[in-house]
This record gives C-alpha cells, structure tokens and sequence, in this order.
C-alpha cells in the first residue's frame, strides 16, 4: 500500500465514523508521521507496513477518541491514545504492540519540542 492509499483510506474510515472536522487532526498527525519518517531514510513500504491496516487504525482512533475529555489540548490525547492502543494492541500481537508503544514514545518527543 503507498502513502497516498494509506491516507485516502485511513481518511475515509475517520470521516466516516467521527465527521471530517474531528477526522483532520488524526490525518494530519499520520500524514506528519509518515513524512518524518521518510525523512528518515525509511522506505515508504517500511512505514506503512509498520502502520497495518489503516481501518484498524481508524476504529482504534474512534473507539479511544470516544473516551477522551473534549477539552483536553491535542497533544495531551495524542499521548493517551497512544497509551491506550498500545494496550489495545497487546491483544493484537507483540508486533502491534512495539508499533503503539513507538508511537506514544514519539508522540511525546514531538510534544517537548
């Protein structure tokens, strides 16, 4: 799956379950991972396999966002779900869950800057 598919798709399962408004800042937040990661040196295919499948990820999102407190800063339910999916992600599989705890480890570099 390419980058553009990967976000197409993930964007179509968010605006589908929470409305475009809430969707944009979860699309961007992976459109932005994807980028830096690139940036990186990773090769496009190494990313999205890392991200599995972008449904998966849109139900996960959905069912942790459902959870949060509406007035809670962005960066701050960043950090948690992340936390959550992690959890989430053990009944997954260890591979999903190194995925998840990467991502809370990146989430809160990115908020310190």
């Amino acid at each position: 799956m390419t980058k553009q598919e990967f976000m197409t798709e993930l964007q179509r399962a968010l605006n589908g379950r929470m409305g475009s408004a809430k969707a944009a800042p979860h699309v961007s937040y992976y459109q932005e991972y994807i980028e830096i990661e690139m940036r990186k040196g990773r090769p496009e295919e190494e990313v999205m396999e890392e991200l599995g499948s972008p449904r998966l990820l849109a139900k996960s999102i959905c069912e942790v966002s459902d959870k949060e407190a509406p007035d809670a800063p962005y960066g701050v339910k960043l950090s948690r779900r992340a936390d959550r999916i992690a959890l989430f992600g053990a009944a997954f599989g260890k591979e999903c869950a190194k995925l998840c705890v990467k991502a809370a480890e990146n989430v809160k570099k990115w908020m310190k800057m």
